[in-house]
């Protein structure tokens, strides 16, 4: 698992049978089931989408979306700067059910909108529509407390920027001034797994755009791992399939 951070800097819009590890981040995700079924999980539990039946992921929800050759889905993620009063709502609230059916395509159409809008204060208003759509239809229930966040982005961003380095449970404790006993416990409550797991995760969900640039027998070293047998091992843990099959399910979306 790990915290996305590249997806609270842009919007981001995409129709295909969306594939993506387990992750979390400040964004509002929209993922909108057109056809088959789409297994997803949130939070730790399974849901299954079925046509027409849309998966809301508010802020800091982890997230995992499983492949379906057989179905296809609208994926939109909304930076916080376009719902910043959808993500202040669900600090203190989170839904009962985050699944909601379109039964009027009200959804659908707004959604799709949101692929050329290039007026921001028009993307605002439609991704607004959206989120109220979901709030008015759905009950929510008081949240969990949530551990503090600004720490979460500051460790976030540094192994972002610095996942192809020498990081480990060490150096990482050393740069936010803990001992690595007590960095390891504060890691496990914030991104709920072992600091290793999540360096490598996010290794894996870099190297992706690099298999599209480097063959993939050199791409394991420029995503920082020591050898290739861990890349694959962990891209598979990751992904749920091979960095080949995932660059061939990239090609039949295109």
């Amino acid at each position: 698992m790990f915290f996305e951070t590249s997806r609270d800097k842009s919007a981001y819009f995409l129709k295909a049978d969306n594939i993506c590890g387990t992750h979390f981040h400040r964004s509002a995700e929209i993922l909108y089931n057109l056809q088959g079924e789409k297994t997803v999980w949130l939070n730790g539990t399974k849901y299954i989408l079925h046509s027409g039946e849309i998966l809301f992921c508010v802020p800091y929800a982890v997230h995992t979306f499983l492949p379906n050759n057989n179905s296809v889905q609208i994926v939109a993620v909304v930076p916080p700067d376009f719902c910043k009063r959808f993500e202040n709502f669900c600090e203190t609230r989170e839904p009962s059910n985050p699944v909601y059916k379109d039964e009027d395509g009200v959804i659908l159409k707004l959604i799709s909108e949101l692929e050329e809008e290039q007026n921001e204060i028009l993307y605002e208003g439609i991704v607004n529509c959206i989120l109220g759509i979901f709030i008015q239809n759905t009950p929510f229930l008081p949240a969990k407390p949530a551990p503090d966040r600004s720490e979460i982005q500051s460790i976030a961003d540094y192994i972002d920027t610095n996942f192809a380095t020498s990081l480990s449970l060490a150096t990482l404790a050393e740069k936010f001034g803990y001992s690595p006993n007590y960095f390891s416990a504060l890691f496990k409550k914030y991104f709920m797994t072992g600091v290793t797991n999540y360096i490598n995760s996010v290794r894996v969900q870099k190297s992706v755009s690099m298999l599209k640039k480097h063959k993939i027998s050199a791409v394991y070293f420029l995503c920082g791992f020591n050898s290739p047998q861990q890349y694959f091992l962990n891209f598979r843990k990751f992904f749920g399939c091979s960095p080949y099959e995932y660059l061939h399910s990239e090609k039949t979306a295109e």
